[in-house]
């Protein structure tokens, strides 16, 4: 079929899919798109003169990529980006359906910037054979899709570093992640990481999924460790040690809704103080690799620095709402240790707060929800939060929290109805948590977006 009509038919789709509010258009339009043409996606890539940026990793593409978005943005260039998370080969080529004209053709500079689920990464590299590689992290995460994370290093390793010329930008405190450099010449690989810290794994927290030497397969020594098996390691027969980042952060200040740090950057003199307006280490992780990828770009540092000021927190992920002098705050989990450091960083700076937690297992959750014992939900007895628990697996995060002895304070699988419950029941000028799963995000923040004024997921 001719590229025109099938663009025009994925535009019209959509257009249509936003005017009916379902979804923003980020992954049919692309779909379709694919089924009529199946190499739309490559032709339509190649138009972009820039070149593209993929960033994958387990945690954390979403609100990289838009850290990226808002550096390069704010410096000019036009940009070609899944706004909206759809990060499967649909949803790129509907963004990429979206920015191109109707011959396929972008503006003059375009550049293409995509998070891509791990697991879509050979059919999307190939497609749009980035030229910058952003890897942030990898942790156990939907098993039933993805499978052990040794099968994923070696599919992003052997399948996409080794077989192609991009530029690398790994985190060095993540051992499976850094030993991804074995499949690259050094000049190809640029590390970042955090110098020290002032947070350490909660007491509870067992995870630790990638603790193993790559090389020997020897239980690593770490020296410091941040949250899950990030942090400072080697190996005790010398075979592979954490590599000295080219961009490190020391000095960090942690708040309830910032953290800032001191950015070393290598080959200058002088560092940089990043202030950023989200909370978390992980989030500070997540503006090391914008950093150190845009700043390998030519963006000047003052630059990224006062970009970074301005970024918001995207969809979902930490966003902060206000409903009638009430603020909830919207904290997507999807894994342990995404759900740990919710947990460190929010639940457990104040006592007997309100919390929902949504619980679906719908294809984009994972099927398999046997992570939830993982979490380290012991550290919130001494909290002493009313916790009410919705989602089609109730039952099983009710179950998980009479394991850890917490009560909870109700039971409704109906997330339409818990959602009232809970927006009812917080006190006036309180504040709410509500902490679900993806798709169980989605709809809380449709029935949200309805008595708020919050932006379209695209947008």
């Amino acid at each position: 079929m001719p590229v025109i009509i099938t663009i025009l038919i994925a535009k019209l789709l959509l257009k249509l899919s936003r005017w009916l509010g379902r979804g923003g258009g980020s992954a049919l339009p692309g779909l379709v798109a694919e089924r009529l043409d199946p190499a739309i996606g490559a032709k339509l890539a190649r138009n972009l003169s820039a070149g593209s940026i993929v960033i994958t990793g387990t945690n954390g593409k979403t609100t990289t990529a838009k850290m990226v978005g808002q550096i390069l943005g704010d410096a000019g260039e036009h940009l070609v980006s899944n706004r909206a998370g759809s990060n499967l080969s649909r949803g790129v080529v509907s963004a990429l359906v979206e920015h191109a004209d109707w011959r396929g053709r972008f503006a003059q500079g375009a550049r293409g910037l995509f998070e891509v689920d791990e697991a879509a990464m050979p059919a999307v590299c190939a497609m749009v054979r980035p030229q910058e590689l952003v890897v942030l992290n990898l942790f156990r995460d939907q098993l039933d899709r993805y499978g052990e994370l040794d099968t994923t290093a070696k599919l992003i390793g052997k399948g996409i570093v080794a077989a192609g010329n991009a530029q690398l930008f790994l985190n060095a405190d993540d051992p499976l992640v850094a030993s991804l450099a074995v499949y690259a010449k050094p000049e190809r690989v640029t590390f970042f990481g955090v110098d020290k810290a002032p947070a350490t794994k909660l007491t509870s927290d067992i995870t630790a999924d990638s603790n193993t030497c790559p090389i020997c397969g020897r239980a690593l020594v770490y020296r410091h460790s941040f949250f899950g098996h990030i942090g400072h390691y080697r190996c005790k027969e010398g075979h592979f040690d954490r590599p000295k980042p080219a961009f490190a952060a020391s000095n960090i200040t942690i708040a309830q809704d910032a953290i800032s740090g001191v950015v070393k950057i290598a080959d200058t003199t002088e560092p940089v103080t990043i202030q950023l307006p989200l909370p978390g280490l992980y989030n500070l992780y997540n503006a090391l690799a914008a950093t150190s990828l845009t700043v390998s770009l030519g963006i000047d540092s003052a630059h990224v620095v006062q970009s970074l000021q301005q970024v918001e927190a995207a969809f979902g992920r930490v966003e902060k709402l206000k409903l009638k002098g009430r603020t909830i705050y919207l904290l997507l989990v999807k894994n342990p240790t995404g759900f740990n450091q919710v947990i460190q960083t929010f639940l457990l700076q104040q006592k007997q707060q309100n919390l929902l937690i949504c619980i679906n297992d719908n294809s984009a959750d994972g099927r398999d929800v046997s992570w939830l014992w993982d979490v380290a939900f012991e550290e919130l007895k001494p909290q002493q939060h009313r916790i009410a628990v919705s989602g089609i697996r109730a039952n099983d995060m009710a179950l998980r929290l009479k394991y850890a002895d917490i009560p909870t304070a109700g039971v409704e699988t109906n997330l339409a109805k818990a959602l009232n419950q809970f927006v009812a029941q917080l006190p006036a000028n309180g504040i709410g948590y509500i902490i679900p799963t993806y798709t169980a995000m989605l709809a809380t923040r449709r029935r949200l977006g309805r008595l708020t004024r919050l932006k379209g997921m695209w947008q």
